[in-house]
């Protein structure tokens, strides 16, 4: 069922850029070296590819501030590059309800 519904969401991205528009875009903020984070990461990024959405993952030190992080999501929300923001949590060291609240924010945990 998985691998149908893959070749589904390819065929309709493929689709839907055929028709003229542009190819969707995931941007993947990670934050610190959680090597659980990581690995998940790597396969939401792996699966966006397998069905052509383009794909950016942004790697932040644990020590960045509250305030750098939601610029960086603020900056990408408004990017109209980016359709789609996944925020991987657990976001070490920040208040993660106050990026939580950040308007269009997908988040994602381990």
């Amino acid at each position: 069922l998985a691998k149908q519904i893959k070749q589904e969401v390819q065929q309709e991205v493929e689709e839907w850029v055929a028709s003229g528009n542009k190819r969707p875009h995931l941007s993947v903020v990670l934050v610190g070296e959680n090597s659980t984070s990581h690995s998940s990461v790597l396969h939401k990024t792996r699966a966006t590819a397998d069905v052509g959405i383009n794909r950016e993952t942004i790697v932040k030190p644990a020590s960045i501030s509250e305030e750098e992080l939601l610029n960086l999501i603020n900056k990408l929300n408004n990017d109209d590059n980016v359709d789609g923001l996944l925020v991987q949590l657990p976001l070490p060291e920040l208040e993660e309800w106050e990026v939580l609240k950040s308007k269009e924010l997908g988040v994602a945990s381990n």
